[in-house]
C-alpha cells in the first residue's frame, strides 16, 4: 500500500477539502480515511520512487501525493454521506434527493488523469 495517506490526526489538511471533517468523532474520522484509502490505493497506480540502496538503484513504495489525498478525502466524504442513504443510494427528501456513488468520477480522475499517453 501507498505510504502517506492521511490519518485523523491530520484534521486541519483533511478539512481543506472536507469543511464538515473537522465536526466528526475522531474514531470516525479516522476509520472513513483508512477506508478512503484503501479503495484509493486499489484503483490509483502505484506510487514508486527510486532510491540508491547499496549503490543500485531501487524502486521503492512512494509516498501518496497531493493528488491522492485530495482523492481521499472526497472519497471518504462519499461514505460518510453514504451512511446517511437510504435503501436506495440516495440522500435528501423525496423529489430532492442526490444519488450516491461509491467512488464518483472525480475521485477516480484525482487518481487517475485522463490525457494522451507519452513517450519516450
Amino acid at each position: 500500500m501507498t505510504a502517506g495517506w492521511l490519518t485523523s490526526g491530520q484534521v486541519p489538511q483533511v478539512a481543506r477539502y472536507w469543511p464538515g471533517a473537522a465536526d466528526l468523532d475522531l474514531d470516525e474520522l479516522g476509520a472513513l480515511l483508512t477506508s478512503a484509502a484503501a479503495q484509493c490505493d486499489a484503483y490509483a497506480p502505484q506510487v514508486t520512487i527510486t532510491i540508491p540502496v547499496d549503490g543500485v538503484d531501487t524502486e521503492v513504495e512512494g509516498i501518496a501525493p497531493g493528488n491522492y489525498l485530495h482523492a481521499q478525502v472526497l472519497q471518504a466524504r462519499a461514505l460518510y454521506r453514504s451512511t446517511m442513504a437510504g435503501s436506495g443510494d440516495q440522500i435528501g427528501p423525496d423529489g430532492q434527493a442526490v444519488q450516491v456513488f461509491p467512488m464518483d468520477w472525480t475521485v477516480k480522475l484525482l487518481l487517475r488523469p485522463k490525457g494522451r499517453p507519452r513517450i519516450g
